[in-house]
């Protein structure tokens, strides 16, 4: 929900949970433009990031979000890097893929969601080589992936071999860890920068269709192993010697992976036809060709005119809200510490400590046995407030916006929008976001009157330009005549008006014909079967690019005869129904008086 002040320019903010018992499902402070917040008494802009979920137009700049009015890049990024971790402890969320190695355990790598991408959550008939469309991750060519990666480390511990006057002890030192990130879509790779552990960044991804997103995290440890020697001294163990044994490297790997689109690359190609008579531009025509699939398809999101002259959205918005709300964090019962001589006085072994990521192995004979996993105490604790785009579709068909002169007297029009559907359901929003969703249509072709400039430029929803081919040409009157050639067929001509000039291999769209559609022959005729008694033809208009000229549309209607079996037919059933009604009267009504009087 939106306060009386939004308009359609302006950003609108809806409420995603905790309502004002005071005044209902919408608190008070709910504002249209976010850095009015700060003027309100008793209420943040940290609090109120807390309480909703944002929705925008995809194109738009990114709104501000945070005591400091941060992007949402910013914001995202800081509330990523205010998650506090140790050796000892690791976070993860509920899809996290957790994976335990010789050092470390409960450690994953968790893909947050992108900078720039938007999650999709449209339902199709389609299925996909993923099964499922509504989990795509729509991103563009350049980007930023948001991880977070954690792992527990488990320290193993020291052990010592007595015999009759010698003891010796190995104890285990963890020297350091580090953690390196790739990223891999399709089958390119990026490496993560250390000093920006967070995110990932990528450039000029080429992947042409569904592809996989996949984030690898591998954690690196090395070790210190020491063995000290004792000897005993009447009850009394002294020191004998103290040797670095070596130095363990171990390594374990850990990925997540998500399938993803690049959108930039999808297919889509633009073609702007001016029509032109004597007063200037008569309309636009904006023909959108490409595949009729999400994951093949590039989603424009604006048009503008040129000198500025106003724009048209397209049907695409985004709204966001919080990816995780809380997380596990897993520890273990205690540190355990190296071991001295006297702690443990039975004869044991130290546990081996290769790792099968890695391949590493100790070289020594003595190590054995492989280190056993602790029990983990786990936790539900809260987790920061990292947000999540996700697209919808906001209204059946695109728009012209808000910022068109009202002064004009015929301003732009959109006269006509020909479409396809791209799911068979709206996008499922969050229960708790207040937020119209629609079903998704693509469009084919857009027609635009009274427009005093052309289109100059159309982004995707992730602001990219698309590029779009012009061409001006003049309108001529395109004439549909019809001619009934028996019962269940007619003949139809399509021509140019003024020179009776045949218009051939061009589509007719037919209703109540047994066909959809029809293509005229070098004459320009077609013949079509009926369906129903009256067939509607109609002509959408062409374009002819080696003539530049436009053919304007024209429509006709066919109608049929009703055959003269079928109504002497239904003339003998009414004349049927009306004998018996008259027998009835005559026949049944005296009997039924003759048996009453008898009573």
């Amino acid at each position: 929900m939106s306060t009386a002040e939004t308009t359609a320019n302006e950003t609108d903010i809806f409420i995603s949970d905790k309502p004002d018992p005071e005044t209902g499902s919408v608190p008070p402070f709910v504002l249209p433009d976010l850095e009015e917040v700060d003027e309100e008494e008793n209420i943040s802009v940290a609090e109120l990031s807390q309480i909703r979920d944002f929705h925008y137009s995809t194109t738009q700049p990114p709104y501000q979000v945070g005591p400091d009015q941060q992007t949402l890049q910013e914001y995202r990024l800081e509330q990523l890097e205010s998650i506090e971790r140790n050796e000892s402890t690791s976070l993860w969320f509920p899809d996290s893929e957790r994976s335990n190695g010789t050092l470390v355990t409960d450690a994953h790598v968790t893909i947050l969601g992108t900078a720039e991408g938007t999650q999709t959550r449209l339902e199709s008939d389609a299925g996909d080589q993923y099964g499922n469309e509504s989990e795509l991750l729509l991103v563009p060519r350049d980007g930023t992936v948001y991880t977070h990666a954690d792992y527990a480390t488990r320290i193993p511990k020291g052990t010592c071999v007595t015999t009759d006057q010698t003891r010796t002890c190995l104890n285990v030192t963890l020297l350091d860890q580090e953690t390196d990130r790739t990223l891999e879509i399709g089958n390119q790779s990026w490496s993560g920068d250390p000093e920006r552990p967070h995110q990932l960044d990528y450039a000029d991804a080429n992947a042409s269709g569904a592809t996989t997103m996949e984030v690898e995290a591998t954690i690196t440890s090395r070790l210190a192993v020491q063995e000290t020697t004792y000897v005993r001294e009447g009850t009394d163990w002294v020191l004998s010697n103290t040797t670095d044994n070596e130095t363990l490297e171990l390594s374990h790997t850990v990925q997540d992976e998500a399938p993803v689109v690049v959108t930039t690359n999808q297919e889509l190609s633009i073609e702007q036809t001016i029509i032109e008579s004597d007063d200037g531009i008569d309309r636009l025509i904006l023909e959108f060709d490409g595949p009729e699939t999400l994951h093949d398809r590039r989603l424009w999101s604006t048009a503008t005119f040129e000198e500025s002259a106003g724009k048209i959205e397209n049907i695409w918005g985004v709204y966001s809200q919080r990816q995780y709300e809380t997380a596990t964090r897993g520890h273990r019962p205690g540190d355990e510490l190296p071991i001295s001589p006297d702690q443990n006085e039975s004869n044991t072994t130290v546990p081996v400590l290769n790792d099968a990521s890695s391949g590493v192995s100790t070289g020594n004979e003595t190590l054995e046995q492989q280190l056993p996993a602790p029990a983990t105490q786990q936790e539900t604790v809260p987790f920061p407030n990292v947000l999540e785009k996700q697209l919808a579709a906001q209204r059946d068909r695109p728009t012209l916006d808000g910022e068109q002169n009202t002064s004009i007297a015929n301003p732009p029009e959109l006269a006509s929008s020909n479409s396809f559907s791209f799911a068979s359901e709206p996008a499922s929003l969050d229960e708790d976001v207040n937020l119209s969703s629609v079903e998704p249509h693509g469009q084919m072709t857009l027609t635009i009157t009274n427009a005093e400039q052309p289109i100059t430029e159309v982004r995707d929803i992730h602001g990219d330009p698309i590029p779009v081919s012009t061409q001006t040409v003049q309108e001529r009157d395109a004439q549909l005549e019809t001619a009934i050639l028996n019962d269940t067929h007619a003949e139809l001509h399509l021509f140019e008006g003024e020179t009776g000039e045949a218009l051939g291999n061009e589509t007719l769209w037919l209703h109540g014909a047994a066909q959809g559609q029809v293509t005229t022959d070098s004459d320009g005729t077609a013949v079509v079967e009926r369906r129903d008694l009256y067939v509607t033809a109609s002509f959408t208009g062409e374009t002819d690019p080696a003539e530049e000229v436009y053919y304007s549309p024209a429509e006709a209607q066919v109608t049929f005869q009703p055959e003269a079996f079928n109504i002497y037919q239904l003339l003998m059933s009414f004349t049927g129904a009306f004998v018996s009604i008259i027998a009835f009267v005559i026949l049944y009504i005296p009997f039924a008086y003759l048996r009453g009087a008898n009573k």
